[in-house]
Parts: C-alpha cells; structure tokens; sequence
C-alpha cells in the first residue's frame, strides 16, 4: 500500500524523546507557593508616556506593562478623566503615586489584584477590627459580600445611598459601615463583573449580600483563538457560556450540557445508553462525504479525533463557540464547520483553595414502551394470519388470566454518580491546580454503564520579569459497557404477554418466545441470571497535555511556544458464551481491536499590541505543524477452547478466525496572520489570513489560503447614543470569509488494492498461479484521484449587539449565508468496471443560511433580594444541495436530491388506510380496505416508483432553549428547556420490516399501535393481514412522524449555607442542591402516536433489520428499539475550604 508524502519537521524528533521531560520538569517545579507577594508586585519596573488619554486607558496600560490586574468601580474613580504621566524605569509604587494622589485616589493590594478608590470612600482593614469611617453614625451594619458560589468579594463597594460615603470590603469580602440612626439607610453595593445591588438595612445589624454574575462585565473578555479580546472588540459571531450554566444539567459530557443553550449549535443525541455520543452542527452541514464535527479546542491546542467524553465538564471554566467564517477562519481547514473553544479552570492568586463537587442520583426510565397486554395481544393474533394457535403454556394463562410484562421484570433503577475534588491557588508568578474526578453512571438494563476516571493539573510560573512557563495535562481513563451488542429490547418487547418468565421451580425459562419460529429466541432474563455469559466491554486511555513559554520581548511585543501531545489508546472486546443469550445454540463467540493514536502540535505565535491616542492596532502571528497517526489491530474467532479464555487468547478459537489492521498518518503546516485595528473604540477591523498545507490531498493542491474580513461599528460609543437611558450598548458586525474542510482519509488521491474478494460479509484471499507456486493478489477497489481538493465554503454574516436599559436587557441577532464549492462526493462506478469501492471527486455545491437570536433578561430585581433572570435563544438553518455532478439532480441509493437537504426523505406518501367506502377506488390499484393509502403524484391510476418523491427531511423549522434562574436570599431555583419545532421524525420503531416491532403477523407481541378494523375504521395503522400493501416497500411509510418537542432539560433547587453557619463548620462555601432530569415532555406529537421520546437514539441504517428500509441515509437520525430514556432525581453539593 502507498502512503501521501509525510510532513516530518526535524523538531518533532526532539518532541518525540524529550517531551515527556519537559512535562515532568515543569509539573514539579512549580509547585512552590508563598502567602505574600505585595511587596514583589509594587517593585516591579514599569515605563509610561503618556499626554492627554483617559485614566482608565492608562490603567490598562499598566495592567500590560506591570502584569497586574486593576480593580474599581468606574462611579468611584472616574475612569474617563484625562491624564498625562512620563515614567521612565519607575518603581510600580511611584507610578500609582504619581498617577493617583492627584485624582485623590487610594488603592489596596488585595489578592494579587490593586483595588482602587475615592478617598471618599474608607478602607478596612483585613481583619475587619478598625473601620474609620467618614460617615458620623450611630448605628453599626456589619457582613460579606460573596459571589454566586459563596466566596468572599474583596474590593466590593458598598455605599450608602445619597451620599459619597462609604466602605469597601476586605480580602474575605467582609465589611462595616455605620449611618446616621433614625434614618431609612439603603445599601448600594457594586463590584467590577457583578450586578450592582441596593439593600435596604431597616433594623438589621448582619446583612449578607450575594452578588450576581453581570452577564455582560463577563462577557467582556472572550476567547476568539489564539488569544483574547474585549467583546466590545468583536467583529465576528461568538456565543459564550460559563462553567454556572453547564452545571445545570448534570451529564457525561459538555456537550450534552450545551443542548439547547447556544442558537445556531445544534446538538443531537445519537444514543440513548450511558456514553452514547452525539452528533454535533454549527451553522448546518456543508459536505456529503467529508466530516461536518466541528473543531474542539481545548486550552488553545485542537483536540481532535477523540470521544467528548474524554472531557470532565467540572473541570470546564467556559465554553466559546465561534460560528462564522471571519472567527474561525483563523483555524483553517480544521475550523471549516466551525469551532467550540474549552477553556479550562486554573489556578489563581491567593490562599490555597480546596473544593469538593459531586452528586448522586436516581433514574428510572421515562415511560415503557406501550405494548399489547394479554387480552390485547389475543386480539391482534387471533386477527392476524398466524395460524400455528398457542402454546401450552399461553392456553394456560388464558384459562387462569395470567400475564406477563417483560418490561416491568428487565427494568431496574439506574444511578448517576459524580466526585470531584480539586485544590488551586498559588502567587502571581506561581500558580497551580491540581484535581482528580470519577464518574459512573448505569441505566436500566444490566451491562450498560459508563464509567471515567480523570486527573488533571496545571502550573503558570512565572521567572524573571519577562519569561513565563506553564503546563496543563488532562489525563482520563473511562470504560463504556454494553454499547456493541444488539441488545435485548427486540424481545423484551416481543415476547408473548401469556407465556411465564419462570418455571415452577423459580429459574428462568430459556425459550419463552410463544412461537415454534423463535426457538432460538433466549429470555432476557438470562442476561441477569448469568452475567458471567458475555463481556461487552469498550476501555480507553488518553492523556491530553499542553506545554508552553511567554518570552515579553518589549512591552507591546510577544512571543509564545505552544507544544501540544495527545496520545490515547482504546480496546473494544466482546465475548458471547456458548448457547447463552446471545449465542443461541452456537458456539462462543469472542473479539479484540485494539487501537492507538497519537498527534503532536507545534505553534509558534506573535502578538503585537499598541495603543496610540484614539487607534489601537493588534497583531497576532502563528507557524504551526502538526502530525498525527492512528493504527490498529483487529482479531475475532469462535468455538473458543474454553469460556473463561474469553478475549484473551484468541489464537484458542477453533473456527471463523479473522485478523487485519489499517494505518493512517496525516500532517498539516500552517501560517496564520490576524491584524485588529480599533479607531476611539466605535470602529473596528479585523483581517484575518491563513494557509494550511495538508498531506492528504494531492500534489499540487496541498495548500490553501483563507482570506477573511470582518468589520464593525460601535453605535453606543457614538456621541448622539452616549448617556441614553433606553440604549446602552448596540453594536453591529458583518463579515465575510473563506474556510475549506480537507477531512477526507489519507491515501484517499491514491486509490487502494486489497488482498481479497467479498462475499457477503466474507472476506476471500485473492490467490492465484504463478507457475508451478500459488501467490497471493490484489484488487484494485478505489481509483485515484489526483485532482482531489479541498471543499472550500464562503461564508457572510451580518449581526447587531445590543443593551437596553443599562443592560438589563442584552441580547444579539445573526444573519449569515454559507456557500460551499468542490464538495466531496463518492461516485458510484459501474460493475463493468471491476472497482467495487467509489471514487472520490470533488463535484457537488451546497449551500447554508439561517438567523440566530438571543436574549438575556433580568425580569425583576428587587430590594429586598428576589431576581429572576431569563436566558433565550432560537434559530433556524436551511441546507440544501445545489449542485450533483453535471446535470445529475439526485442519486436516490445515496439519498441526494439537488434542491433538498442532506437528511431529504424520499419515499411513497402514506394519506391514510383504505376504508370500507372505498373498496372500488382501492380496487383500481390492487388495494383492499385496510391496507396503505398511498399517493398517486402522477395520477396515472397505479403505484409506481415514479410516486416516490421527497416527502420530508430531518431539518428543524426553528429549535432553541430557555433558562430561567430565580434567586432569594440564600436560595436559587433554575429551570431548564430544549425545543425544536417542526421536521420529520424517522421512527423506524414504526417501520414493520426495520424493527418487526409493527408487524402485526401474530407470531409475537408488538407495539400497541392503533390499526385498522372494520370497527375501528383508523388511518393510523394497517389491518393484521399477510400484506399491507401491494407496495412491498410501503410499510417505511409508517414511520414518519411530527418532530416538535419542548423539553424539560432539568430543574434545580439549591441553598447556600449561611455565612454564621459556614464560620461554625470552617468553610468558606457550602451549596446543597437537589437536581430533577428530564423531568418533562411538555409537547411532543410524537408521544400520541405511541412513541416515548422524540429525541433520536440512532444514526442511519444502524440497529436496523436487514438495514432498514433503504431510503435512509447516515446522516440522519432516527429513533430505534433502544434502552428507554431515563429521568433522574439527583442529590448534590459544591463545598470549598
């Protein structure tokens, strides 16, 4: 076999032997912590020069210039005061002094951060035992400011309203303040980040004040790639969500956390068992045989080619999805379907912090699957075809009435469990985290549960003035079972309701199937009476670590060092026991594949900053290469010598051995260039550009460049908008970009051979003679392609920021359009040709456009502590497939229809079932009543494929979620919901040949579905009857349904301990919640027709009989006879020391 040119920089072979070192070395010298640092931080050398600019940009000067952080309320300093200041190698203390005495501001180091304020207003000191305030008082309030997590606020202000008086918190966010007696003193306390609160004190002498999250100070940093910018900076499409609002649905996975929380990310299950994936878009899809998963990067190096469940979302600091061409082009070919940016929690400055989260739940399953009961199942049976009568046993439980649910005997509760402990903290050139978790989670069938281990670390040292190192490693170790068998819903379902589950002795009857042709249909049962029969088991190992280096080169210059390793192994065994469940009456049965990959990453960056006058200019430059292999190894056998050889030993198995393998390794070097210029902060521009060269695509054609430009216009900066009451912040965006996919397998411009020949699901060695010897052969079975190319896509967006009401109202409006060139398509070659696999060309064009809308609410927020806050988005994309090859407009085997969206149906129209007055219409088209009424498109008197058209397709009219968050006091209720409105949902639960759930021959239970009689003239379902229809193929038709659903994702009801009780126990924090999952369906059409879930539980033709009825392709999903859906109560607590 050939392989694609590798890229193979000398460098990586100095990463190969010495990476693990360098981990090693930074991991355990940086944990070296001091409790003060005051002193180092007001030494520091600092330069500035500057006439005439406002004191808050100034500020952010020196923040750059000194690595400080700077603290204050711009209603206490008055930021927007113009100041000049010439300071050559001056001590950091000497500058504030020159800069701060005269605009009679004091300012206190408090936590590695410099808090600044009015002389006006009083410090207290850090023990809180002498507070000299201006205010001449005869009444005394005392507490403690705290954030939503209960941690103590230093710096908050805390103001008695109408006057200038006032106090200022300490480290642990305590403070005094005395007012005049007799008076209706008010409380007006802000903090930078948080939503200022008024507080009336009455006669209150302790008074605890939580401040809230302001959801727009958060928001004014963001992460865009390679970097940070202030929101206000932002040209492109990004949405953000924190670490607060992903804890609100406890699961396995962020992303699950994210369904329903961002517009215009869409996040379907593909699963309904523990650590099932999902399948995840932004902004549609734009490639038929390409990946359309966006890219994940986490802590700025890419985390590909992995499960999401690698992740443990405690660890999570906050999620940033970049959605348009101008924000993702900067990751070139690997951002092309967008981008969602992890950035996980570190350590920060100040006292070491230790916290223990967890949880523990219930769950059980939202609904059984509506089945025929005992009287029900005769019914059907005795009107069905099956002529072979019952079985002694079922004549039995007729005469004594006796019955049996099979769901109620497999059905057990299930349990999520969740621990996790981390410690942090560290000085402002030392800090660490360090943290492990677990997790499990099982449902309600035996043999199925995911289960993972995780450890994480980080260090950010600082050395000298300008050299700064550091090291984050997520290392994770997590076991999924019972996800590779078909498992036994088929029979639990199926099984006569008149046969018994046990025999008179109490153990499991092995047959019970209720028909002679289910023989070899074994009980459920057994799965809990032997578990020691099967192993279903799939284990994997990574270790994700991020090394890197700041060298300030000059104090608006630069440089970093990113070196990025993944390595992660993974092993999926199976072994099915002699004639047990799943090996009826056969022999054992057992298999391994074991696979490894790796990749490693090297980025070199730039950044360049400067601010003169009114222009602010930013540059960042990137050179990157990376490389990365996979490989496996994949063996089965049966008859096994022995059973408890299991997977062990499968050179034991006696018959049906199989070993084989596969390689893949791909590279890619990459520059970057991004140029943002700012005029006054009212007009922004960002240029982006980059190339990415790939070894997967063909020569000449390796290299791509990514051009993309945004723009933007701050209107609230504007002096006809400045110090409006209505408008606060409104800001608009457009920008445009190019982005390419090359997600296509390496090798791919090669063609391939093979050494054998299909038949069936065999395989047979291609062997032939060569004179008097036997040799091996091969098969050409893909041609090349040398013209082969990247999928390139234009994307536009236009979008408008805006605040109302001093931002008590935000929110934000996208419109964009996305059109996608040289789409990769597999063409389908004639049998003539001898080449059985496709050829890959690039040939096909797609396009995408929706709008997205989002909306964040304070509704009310009152005096006397009660907030309820609402968080709102919806949005809509259309996809459709412009353009097949040449004049090609549509391949029904592949399911591509030009003019539809990728997940179009195509097939009959079901209008209903054939009633009794309509014998002589259903006459003319060899139709009875009871049977399928199908649509005649072309009225030509007859059913024909040329009546099949495209009837429908997966795609959301609009889909979107609500949280809404109450607060009082110590207590806080939030509330959860996903939507999506509109589409077609695939039942094949529905489809009698993709399940056999919906037969209806009598040979076995079904689902109850409402079918026709003469006495029940329905046009649900067909009559029990030998054929449904003429149409052989039209029972797909019977499992297309309404989509629309709104769903309760989650509600949670939390207490935070008081602060007089927290003192008691010595913690500084202690949340105690209770969590309801999935409690409600509040509208799902799909639940009338007898479904339990309208969410999808498969993808494509999987899990399906015979693969389904054919017209489905792998892009869709689709609900199947899977394990049910489960609703949990979930106990929890976050404690901090």
């Amino acid at each position: 076999m050939q392989k694609n040119q590798k890229i193979k920089p000398p460098l990586f072979r100095i990463m190969k032997y010495s990476l693990c070192q360098l981990l090693l070395v930074c991991l355990f010298s940086s944990i070296s912590v001091a409790n003060s640092f005051t002193q180092d931080l007001l030494n520091r050398t600092v330069s500035l020069r500057v006439d005439n600019v406002e004191f808050k940009q100034v500020l952010n000067n020196l923040e750059k210039a000194a690595d400080v952080k700077f603290v204050y309320s711009s209603k206490a300093i008055q930021p927007n005061r113009k100041v000049s200041i010439h300071a050559t190698e001056r001590k950091l203390s000497e500058v504030l002094e020159m800069v701060l005495r005269p605009l009679q501001i004091n300012y206190q180091v408090v936590g590695g951060q410099i808090i600044l304020n009015s002389q006006e207003i009083e410090k207290i000191n850090n023990d809180n035992s002498g507070i000299n305030s201006t205010i001449s008082a005869d009444q005394t309030v005392k507490g403690k400011v705290t954030d939503e997590n209960g941690a103590g606020l230093p710096g908050a202000n805390i103001l008695l309203k109408g006057t200038s008086k006032g106090v200022s918190s300490n480290a642990n966010g305590e403070f005094s303040i005395t007012y005049p007696s007799g008076t209706n003193a008010i409380l007006v306390i802000s903090s930078v980040g948080y939503i200022t609160q008024e507080v009336t004190v009455g006669s209150r002498t302790v008074i605890n004040i939580s401040l809230l999250t302001d959801n727009k100070a958060l928001a004014e940093v963001v992460v865009v790639g390679y970097g940070t910018q202030k929101k206000s900076d932002v040209t492109g499409s990004i949405a953000s969500i924190n670490d607060k609002a992903l804890k609100e649905v406890p699961t396995s996975n962020m992303v699950s956390a994210l369904q329903g929380r961002v517009a215009g990310l869409e996040i379907q299950r593909t699963g309904s068992t523990p650590g099932s994936g999902n399948q995840i878009r932004i902004r549609g899809e734009r490639s038929i045989n390409g990946s359309n998963d966006p890219l994940v990067v986490l802590d700025g190096i890419p985390f590909e080619g992995g499960n999401l469940n690698d992740i443990n979302p405690n660890d999570i600091a906050s999620i940033d999805v970049l959605k348009d061409a101008s924000a993702t082009a900067i990751y070139g070919s690997r951002g092309a379907n967008g981008v969602i940016l992890v950035t996980t929690k570190r350590g920060k400055s100040g006292e070491t912090k230790v916290s223990y989260n967890g949880y523990h739940g219930i769950t059980n399953i939202i609904s059984k699957y509506p089945v025929y009961n005992a009287t029900q199942y005769q019914a059907m049976r005795n009107l069905s075809v099956y002529s072979s009568g019952y079985l002694a046993p079922e004549l039995e439980s007729i005469a004594t009435g006796r019955t049996t649910d099979w769901q109620d005997l497999m059905y057990k509760s299930g349990y999520i469990t969740d621990h996790n402990i981390t410690a942090s903290g560290g000085k402002d050139d030392n800090l660490f985290t360090i943290g492990g978790g677990y997790f499990k989670e099982t449902t309600v069938l035996p043999g199925q549960d995911f289960e993972r281990f995780t450890l994480k670390a980080s260090t950010d040292t600082k050395i000298g003035k300008r050299l700064k190192i550091g090291l984050s490693t997520f290392n994770t170790f997590n076991t999924i079972n019972g996800q590779q068998f078909v498992y036994p819903m088929f029979p639990i379902l199926t099984l006569s309701p008149l046969m018994p589950a046990y025999n008179a002795d109490g153990n499991v009857i092995k047959a019970p199937a209720g028909n002679l042709d289910d023989a070899n249909q074994y009980s459920p049962l057994l799965l809990n009476s032997d578990p020691n029969s099967w192993e279903d088991k799939t284990r994997r190992l990574r270790t994700f670590n991020n090394l890197y280096g700041e060298v300030q080169i000059l104090n608006n210059l630069k440089y970093r060092l990113n070196i990025g390793a993944d390595f992660s192994f993974q092993e999926n065994a199976q072994f099915q026991k002699a004639d047990s469940y799943f090996r009826a009456g056969q022999t054992s049965f057992a298999s391994m594949n074991n696979a490894k990959s790796y990749s490693l990453l090297m980025e070199h960056l730039l950044y360049f900053d400067k601010t003169i006058g009114k222009h602010k200019f930013g540059f960042t430059g990137l050179w990157s290469v990376q490389k990365s292999q996979t490989y496996n190894t994949y063996t089965k056998g049966e008859n096994l010598a022995a059973d408890f050889i299991q997977y062990y030993d499968l050179s034991q198995a006696s018959s049906n051995t199989l070993m084989n393998g596969s390689e893949s390794s791909r590279g890619l070097i990459s520059t970057m260039a991004r140029v943002n210029y700012a005029y006054d902060d009212r007009y922004l521009i960002t240029l982006t550009g980059r190339q990415d060269e790939s070894s997967v695509l063909a020569v000449g054609r390796k290299a791509i460049f990514y051009p993309a430009v945004s723009l933007g216009w701050n209107i609230s900066n504007e002096a006809f908008l400045k110090n409006n009451e209505i408008v606060s912040n409104l800001k608009l965006r457009a920008g445009t970009g190019t982005t390419a996919n090359q997600s296509i397998g390496p090798y791919s411009t090669l063609g391939g051979v093979v050494p054998y020949l299909f038949q069936g699901s065999s395989r047979i060695p291609i062997k032939y003679n060569f004179g008097n010897t036997v040799v091996s052969g091969y098969n050409v079975n893909a041609l090349p392609d040398a013209n082969l190319t990247w999928e390139s896509t234009v994307g536009k967006n236009i979008g408008l920021d805006f605040g109302l009401l001093n931002d008590r109202i935000t929110g934000s409006v996208d419109y964009y359009s996305q059109y996608t060139k040289g789409v990769l398509y597999g063409v389908t070659l004639p049998p003539t040709s001898g080449i059985t696999g496709q050829y890959l060309t690039n040939i096909g064009e797609m396009s995408n456009y929706g709008m997205e809308f989002s909306l964040s609410s304070v509704n009310v927020q009152s005096a006397s502590g009660f907030k309820w806050s609402t968080d709102f988005n919806l949005s809509f994309n259309r996809n459709k497939l412009e353009k097949l090859d040449g004049s090609v407009t549509q391949n029904i085997a592949n399911s591509l229809h030009v003019g539809y969206p990728l997940t179009a149906i195509y097939d009959y129209k079901k209008i209903g079932i054939w009633q009794l007055n309509e014998a002589d219409v259903a006459a003319k088209y060899n139709s009875v009543p009871g049977q399928i009424k199908l649509e005649d498109i072309n009225n030509d008197g007859k059913i024909t494929d040329a009546d099949r058209s495209v009837i429908g397709n997966s795609q959301a009219n609009w889909q979107g979620g609500m949280t809404n968050r109450f607060s009082y006091k110590n207590f806080e209720l939030s509330v959860v919901a996903f939507v999506r409105m509109g589409g077609t949902l695939v039942s094949a639960l529905h489809q009698p040949l993709s399940t056999y759930a919906t037969i209806l021959d009598g040979r076995r239970n079904q689902l109850a579905v409402n079918y026709w009689t003469p006495s029940n003239p329905t046009n649900d379902f067909p009559m029990p009857s030998a054929s449904i229809s003429p149409i052989l193929s039209a029972g797909s038709t019977l499992g297309y349904y309404d989509a629309s659903f709104i769903k309760i994702r989650s509600i949670n009801l939390a207490y935070n301990l008081p602060e007089s009780l927290l003192k008691t126990v010595k913690m500084s924090n202690v949340k105690l919640y209770v969590t309801a999952t999935n409690p409600f369906i509040l509208f799902a059409p799909y639940l009338d027709k007898g479904g339990i879930d309208p969410e999808p539980s498969g993808q494509g033709s999987s899990g399906l009989v015979g693969g389904g009825p054919g017209n489905i392709s792998s892009r869709n999903l689709n609900v199947r006879l899977t394990t049910p859906s489960t609703k949990g109560i979930i106990f929890g607590a976050n404690i901090s020391f």
